[in-house]
């Protein structure tokens, strides 16, 4: 007697048109960012390569935010427009489970209105800069936290923090591109301090290039005496000061929310000890 195959659901098919939204966490230590390069992988060229791959033509993707090297993402997103509905919903996500063998790990792919856009509707954005403050440092952590020399004055640092809250000219913590416009508002920060860890958070709708390493650079020079209150308020105040300025190392750095008020229900900005650290 010849049985036949029990039929699976395999999800019903996208429209040809269908805007599609995936959201992940990966390692950046494995790219060379997020923004496809001219040369070296990045998040964007990985998944450009594989949905050409998958529906056999160019497929462009479309980024939340531009992270430099190094930098790593607990929750990032991207999206794409499927060219024909060969792919369900459920079939894309057992395909990338498949074909992703780095540091990456895809939690939810989902479509997503017409009009929407990684980057345009994203509300706020949550960035962790994690660093190892004892004086035995654990190796095991080398790859995602900062390790200074010395044990840093914790006081100083909550002290500086607060300075950069609101909206100013941040020209002196990027490198503006051209004509840039410089000014950003920085709708909340603080420094939390857990086992001998601290995490140096900062949240608002969008950074500049490097604004993020750059503050915390500004930080770590106030702790260190090199600049005080008043450089920094005169900095962002567009006011030249000389200071050695510091660009602090990528690879502690984490993009650690992004929020979107269409999908996610929580608004609630994180705080506390990281997700991505429990």
């Amino acid at each position: 007697m010849h049985y036949s195959r029990p039929y699976r659901f395999q999800g019903f098919p996208p429209r040809y048109d269908m805007k599609i939204l995936v959201r992940l966490a990966f390692f950046g230590r494995d790219f060379l960012g997020t923004q496809k390069q001219k040369k070296g992988e990045t998040i964007q060229s990985l998944f450009e390569w594989m949905l050409s791959l998958c529906y056999q033509k160019p497929v462009q993707v479309y980024i939340c935010s531009r992270l430099d090297r190094y930098v790593n993402a607990y929750d990032y997103a991207l999206m794409f427009e499927a060219p024909d509905n060969r792919m369900s919903i459920d079939r894309l996500k057992y395909y990338f489970r498949r074909m992703i063998k780095k540091d990456i790990t895809i939690y939810d792919v989902r479509e997503v209105d017409d009009d929407f856009h990684p980057r345009y509707d994203c509300s706020y954005k949550s960035y962790v800069y994690t660093i190892q403050n004892r004086e035995v440092k654990n190796p095991l952590f080398s790859s995602i936290a900062f390790s200074p020399k010395r044990v840093l004055d914790v006081s100083k640092l909550k002290e500086a923090i607060s300075f950069f809250v609101g909206k100013h000219d941040f020209r002196f913590f990027t490198t503006p591109e051209g004509d840039e416009n410089t000014i950003e508002t920085l709708d909340y920060a603080e420094i939390v301090e857990e086992k001998g860890f601290l995490f140096i958070r900062f949240i608002g709708k969008s950074f500049l290039r490097y604004q993020v390493r750059f503050m915390v650079g500004g930080l770590l020079r106030y702790e260190e005496g090199k600049i005080n209150q008043q450089d920094i308020l005169d900095m962002l105040s567009s006011k030249s000061v000389k200071w050695d300025k510091l660009k602090a190392d990528p690879y502690a750095l984490t993009l650690e929310r992004i929020y979107y008020p269409s999908i996610d229900k929580n608004p609630d900005y994180p705080k506390g000890v990281p997700a991505f650290f429990l």
